[in-house]
């Protein structure tokens, strides 16, 4: 699977994402899923190199989040996990 085609699934229909161990992802398209799937209420990062920054301007757009898994992810900050429990309060248990 390519990041083209992994774009064509990606919709306001698409609730769930597990990208686990996609290392081939770049992190300039990891930061882009939450325009592409507004929606996401589960998402999953785990052992991803995506930076601080895309994890950021994911959570600006998935505001249905309910679960976020982006454990061994070296570059996560806990002010990012922070900034997500903050925006997305209401949903996420």
């Amino acid at each position: 699977m390519t990041e083209a085609n992994l774009r064509k699934y990606l919709s306001e229909e698409t609730l769930r994402l597990n990208l686990e161990h996609h290392y081939w992802l770049k992190d300039t398209f990891l930061s882009k899923i939450g325009r592409m799937a507004e929606n996401l209420e589960v998402l999953s990062l785990r052992r991803l190199k995506i930076s601080n920054e895309s994890l950021v301007e994911i959570m600006t757009f998935l505001k249905k989040l309910q679960k976020l898994d982006v454990s061994c992810c070296p570059f996560i900050k806990p002010e990012s996990i922070k900034k997500f429990i903050e925006n997305n309060g209401e949903t996420f248990t």
